[in-house]
């Protein structure tokens, strides 16, 4: 027994510092062998060692000499993000998007599929058809093959609990998939997904710490800590839509009475606005043929014509989101928290709403501290997000929290 622990262990022990030199790597795009010492504390004997597994595995490559400080030239070393990839599918509102995406994000290919006409018994055959395409003549090696699904996801089983609207229940996708092509899999939703997106690929957050609260349709967030995307025990961490901050309100679709989704989601900015259309006063009058044709770009257009009656319901949605915001600073009191989505086109009036609320509803140090950004809506968020969470399973370039300097 004590001859299996000490192998564990010193498997344990290899498994980490491999995990370790290349997220350094990865995180710098050149550097020396001594500069990964310095930075991780590991012997120099040691990083060589992992270093030259890695450019065994095709994972890194020298790259040429860098500038010396006394003595001999130094030999970078880089990440080969190009030779490897993975394979991302998003499920959207009428299709299948997929990519194969590199280490660094870049989209090496697209293709998607139509989801009219879809049942839900045939999806395997839906997501095998795009794999089967994304993977025809590529010559990258495939990490692994990452999914985003609607509803109610449980990532560690690789299971859809729920997607109403697909009619998938425990629905066993990981398990389908790994024994048709013998890859890992990995799956969980689109909020969740865009946090590790923005964590990976946007402006990371210097903590290890970082909220991302998307409102589109919805209103959902994906939280990660200590550069760990959290899921909470039931996988329904980030569910802030379906909290209610309105008593008396609407009726939201879940059945709840003041959801968030009811009074800071896009519908809802669109539904105010279609019932001031019929203010004389209204600039949405002579931006929009009628109330129907009112969408979220002619809201941002009277937004911006300096329109008081839109620049009240944008002031609304965003002392909502605010109060939300306040929330998650009073139980996580995480510094960096973004705001992203299709609503990101109110710009500033909406991002100046959401800050004040925020002070008047937490403690003034932790609002202080607290930086709230709004930055557009990314169309390959999810895409990333996907890559990201697969490049964390298999690669560790997540983990460790706050970020090696």
């Amino acid at each position: 027994m004590k001859g299996f622990l000490a192998k564990a262990t010193r498997q344990h022990t290899k498994n980490h510092n491999s995990r370790l030199v290349l997220r350094v790597i990865y995180e710098d795009e050149a550097i020396s062998r001594a500069d990964i010492a310095r930075k991780t504390g590991l012997t120099r004997t040691t990083v060589s060692t992992v270093v030259g597994e890695l450019i065994e595995q095709g994972l890194v490559e020298e790259t040429g000499a860098g500038q010396s400080s006394g003595g001999r030239l130094p030999v970078l070393l880089r990440i080969v993000h190009e030779a490897h990839g993975v394979l991302a599918l998003s499920f959207e509102d009428t299709q299948i998007v997929g990519a194969l995406v590199d280490m660094r994000g870049g989209i090496q290919r697209r293709v998607s599929l139509s989801l009219y006409g879809y049942r839900p018994a045939e999806l395997p055959g839906y997501l095998s058809r795009l794999i089967d395409e994304l993977r025809a003549d590529a010559t990258t090696r495939i990490l692994g093959i990452g999914l985003s699904m609607p509803g109610i996801v449980d990532p560690v089983r690789g299971i859809v609990r729920c997607a109403v609207n697909f009619g998938l229940v425990d629905a066993p996708l990981r398990q389908v998939l790994q024994e048709r092509y013998h890859l890992p899999v990995y799956l969980d939703n689109a909020a969740h997904l865009a946090a590790l997106a923005e964590y990976m690929f946007g402006g990371g957050a210097a903590s290890g710490n970082l909220v991302v609260i998307s409102v589109g349709v919805g209103v959902g967030a994906g939280i990660v800590l200590n550069g760990t995307l959290f899921n909470g025990d039931g996988f329904g961490a980030g569910e802030i839509g379906h909290v209610v901050v309105a008593d008396n309100g609407l009726r939201c679709n879940c059945g709840n009475i003041g959801c968030l989704e009811t009074v800071a989601s896009v519908p809802a900015i669109l539904r105010a606005a279609r019932k001031y259309f019929s203010d004389p006063a209204s600039r949405l009058r002579t931006l929009a043929s009628s109330a129907a044709a009112v969408d979220l770009d002619v809201v941002r257009q009277a937004l911006e014509a300096g329109d008081p009656g839109v620049a009240a319901i944008v002031e609304e949605a965003g002392r909502y989101l605010g109060v939300a915001v306040a929330n998650v600073v009073g139980l996580l009191n995480v510094e960096r928290i973004v705001v992203t989505g299709a609503i990101a086109v109110l710009g500033p009036p909406l991002l100046e709403a959401v800050r004040a609320s925020l002070a008047r509803h937490v403690l003034e140090p932790l609002a202080a501290m607290t930086r709230v950004e709004l930055i557009p809506e990314r169309s390959d968020a999810v895409l990333l997000g996907i890559t990201a969470m697969v490049l964390d399973q298999e690669l560790g370039l997540l983990h460790s929290g706050v970020r090696l300097s």
